[in-house]
């Protein structure tokens, strides 16, 4: 009987548990050419990854820095619906600070959505150290 009665208030206390963790997504999507990386180092995404990160609270505050691999440079972060700091071509701070006192911005904080940091690379010509023959596969044979 003991446990029956401790089930309740152990349900309540994970569904408040699960409601104070949820919170806003911040997702990563890196493309090839490069990494994304925040300022303090909490934070690295590489190539072909997608990173998600769970925004849950006002003190969310980060920096985000597209680094281009060898041969290529950052242009600048794609915009888009939901996309984050579209077309600046500096580094890309997000802040949930200012939130604060703001019930449209709260509310966003609270729900479940997602939204997007996406890095634009671009391939600089002539930077191989030694021009070569590039074969692009053909169709498959069957």
């Amino acid at each position: 009987m003991q446990s029956l009665r401790s089930f309740p208030v152990t349900c309540l206390l994970i569904t408040v548990v699960s409601l104070a963790l949820s919170g806003c997504k911040l997702e990563i999507r890196v493309p090839h050419g490069g990494t994304v990386v925040s300022s303090d180092g909490a934070y690295i995404c590489e190539a072909g990854q997608t990173c998600v990160i769970d925004v849950v609270d006002l003190f969310f505050d980060e920096t985000f820095i597209a680094e281009p691999a060898h041969g290529f440079s950052f242009s600048h972060w794609e915009e888009r619906d939901r996309y984050l700091c579209g077309e600046q071509t500096t580094p890309c701070r997000l802040s949930t600070a200012e939130f604060e006192g703001k019930p449209s911005l709260l509310s966003i904080l609270e729900s479940d959505e997602t939204f997007f940091l996406k890095p634009r690379f671009s391939l600089i010509l002539g930077s191989c150290p030694e021009p070569k023959l590039v074969i692009s596969p053909g169709p498959s044979p069957n």
